[in-house]
């Protein structure tokens, strides 16, 4: 079990960069090394599950197919529980607030990794931060474009 937090604020409302988020099928534009597809399987008004192909390139190139409940627990807040793959059991929050400049977004994550995968968790955690930031800026210049 590991806990990641983090925050970040940007110029764009919190309303748009939520609405981006919950467009699953197109996470994969802010990604497009990593995050090689995503399918929905099930969807109704306040859950959606998905099925992520994720692309690792480091020494060895490794795919993992894994699957995602994504649920709006309100107007400003997501979760996400991964329910298959090597980080079953790992929850995300995702909370999107207002704040003078535009928008503060705020990362909660309760890690759980399969044994073989703890190893990396320090590569992870340092990953993971880059990479859902970089998300949010290239969602943000896109609202703003």
């Amino acid at each position: 079990m590991a806990i990641l937090e983090f925050s970040l604020d940007l110029p764009t409302q919190s309303s748009q960069l939520m609405k981006l988020c919950e467009d699953y099928e197109n996470l994969s534009k802010y990604l497009p090394d990593q995050l090689k597809s995503v399918r929905i399987i099930e969807k109704n008004e306040t859950e959606t599950k998905t099925e992520e192909t994720i692309v690792f390139s480091t020494l060895i190139k490794k795919e993992i197919i894994q699957q995602a409940l994504h649920k709006k627990i309100s107007d400003n807040k997501l979760n996400t529980e991964i329910i298959s793959g090597p980080a079953k059991g790992t929850m995300i929050y995702i909370i999107f607030e207002t704040n003078n400049s535009g928008s503060k977004i705020i990362i909660e994550t309760d890690l759980k990794l399969i044994l073989k995968a703890k190893i990396f968790l320090p590569l992870i955690k340092k990953f993971y931060k880059t990479v859902l930031t970089a998300v949010f800026y290239k969602m943000n210049n896109m609202i703003e474009s």
